[in-house]
């Protein structure tokens, strides 16, 4: 019996977005409609090199931009080749952070996209992106202290979330604003996804 290929789906934006509820929001509503879903986090934590960047971002040690982005990238390659088991097995993966991540917060560092993109030449492609774009002034406004060492700089996160706009342009991401209800983000994304897949009828 052949199974459907499933879709690889990120979730992107500054911190604060609402990127891990949209992506679980997201993830039950396949689920209702009877498809496999799973939502997953980059970075990954739990791995040897996502607790390497759990500490950079808690300012526990400095690292060059290039070392920065080379362990985010790393960290989706240690699990490359379990997204694309899970794919073609039919399961739906929604990604809370993936490599369009990596650009976006690369290139506000100051490093090159042609670079950036060959960390990550080969992992498996999202299906569709999506970017939850908000301000700066609303991700603090959402979350107000215990802020890592990106969330508490406010003049990089408008780089990011320029770097973001830009980046949507040049490949096609899904622009939604972030600054609305979550119900009504949530239903954006939702009618998008379902044109991709065919999926009738779009309900609220």
């Amino acid at each position: 019996m052949q199974v459907n290929r499933g879709r690889l789906i990120a979730i992107e934006g500054i911190d604060q977005s609402g990127k891990r509820t949209q992506a679980t929001l997201l993830a039950s509503r396949l689920i209702q409609k009877g498809y496999r879903a799973s939502v997953w986090d980059f970075p990954d934590y739990r791995t040897p090199l996502g607790r390497e960047l759990r500490a950079y971002l808690a300012g526990r040690n400095r690292l060059d931009f290039h070392a920065v982005h080379l362990l985010y990238a790393a960290n989706k390659w240690e699990r490359a080749r379990e997204i694309d088991y899970e794919i073609h097995r039919g399961r739906n993966i929604i990604v809370n952070r993936y490599s369009p991540s990596n650009l976006a917060y690369g290139v506000a560092h100051g490093l090159p996209l042609d670079w950036l993109q060959s960390l990550e030449d080969g992992l498996p492609k999202p299906d569709v992106v999506f970017v939850l774009d908000i301000t700066p002034r609303t991700s603090f406004r959402r979350k107000t202290e215990n802020r890592d060492v990106h969330e508490g700089d406010r003049e990089y996160l408008r780089k990011v979330r320029n770097a973001y706009i830009r980046l949507a342009r040049k490949y096609g991401w899904k622009v939604i604003d972030g600054e609305n209800d979550l119900r009504s983000v949530h239903f954006e994304v939702w009618t998008l996804l379902a044109s991709l897949m065919r999926i009738k009828p779009v309900q609220r």
